[in-house]
């Protein structure tokens, strides 16, 4: 398993309902027990965030581009474009494992790192996450998190 962290401080295309819904959640569910149990505020999860994120999973597992964060600052451009940022991170992971257990252990990676701990204990408010499968059979994961400045536009 590879688990990569980017921060940064400082509407999204339309893309198909995505295939891994429920995976995404799980994520998002996980991350929030973590950060309630360690008494920080759950972070609110964002559709619009969900499908950046989502959208580099799906060049990561099609690789357009490499695992890692390149066109980071693209998605917080995108992002920007329909809210007030103040700060941004992402965490990106990879793993082979059945759907069943992929997300627990992208999770568990993730709380094992000091940078992507940082990420996730962060002063953050939003987030969204993305998953895509690549031909293989590989998961790709994506995490935004996002500190607006006010309440995002819609």
């Amino acid at each position: 398993m590879l688990l990569l962290a980017c921060a940064h401080a400082a509407g999204s295309p339309r893309v198909p309902a995505p295939e891994f819904a429920s995976l995404e959640r799980e994520v998002a569910r996980r991350i929030n027990a973590y950060r309630t149990a360690h008494r920080l505020p759950a972070l609110s999860y964002d559709t619009a965030v969900a499908r950046i994120a989502r959208a580099h999973s799906r060049d990561m597992a099609a690789q357009r581009v490499p695992l890692g964060h390149d066109g980071f600052n693209r998605r917080v451009d995108q992002l920007g474009r329909f809210l007030p940022l103040v700060a941004t991170a992402e965490n990106v992971a990879f793993n082979t494992y059945s759907a069943n257990s992929t997300v627990r252990v992208a999770v568990h990676g993730w709380l094992a790192s000091p940078h992507h701990l940082e990420n996730i204990e962060g002063k953050y408010d939003l987030t969204g996450v993305g998953i895509a499968r690549a031909g293989d059979g590989a998961f790709y994961f994506t995490q935004l998190f996002v500190r607006a400045g006010v309440s995002p536009r819609r």
